[in-house]
């Protein structure tokens, strides 16, 4: 259950992140067009250091246990948030 709970508040600070990221550059575009970047990279392709951060989207319920959130949310958030 503690995993399950440090997985949220993970999952929320990188929407916060993206949030912070976007004022920064004035825009959410930027971040929108990497996040749809890095969606495009299939997992294989990546280093294992890479994979080992639990980026990549977990269907089900096994994204309780990713550290970050699908990328399809966080363009969403990011889309919302211009509004």
């Amino acid at each position: 259950l503690a995993s399950i709970i440090v997985m949220w508040f993970s999952r929320r600070r990188e929407f916060r992140a993206d949030r912070g990221s976007a004022e920064l550059l004035g825009s959410p575009q930027p971040m929108i067009a990497a996040l749809r970047r890095l969606g495009g990279i299939e997992q294989a392709d990546l280093p294992e250091s890479i994979r080992a951060l639990g980026i990549n989207d977990r269907p089900g319920w096994m994204a309780l246990f990713s550290s970050h959130p699908p990328i399809e949310a966080r363009i969403a958030a990011l889309q919302q948030s211009r509004g």
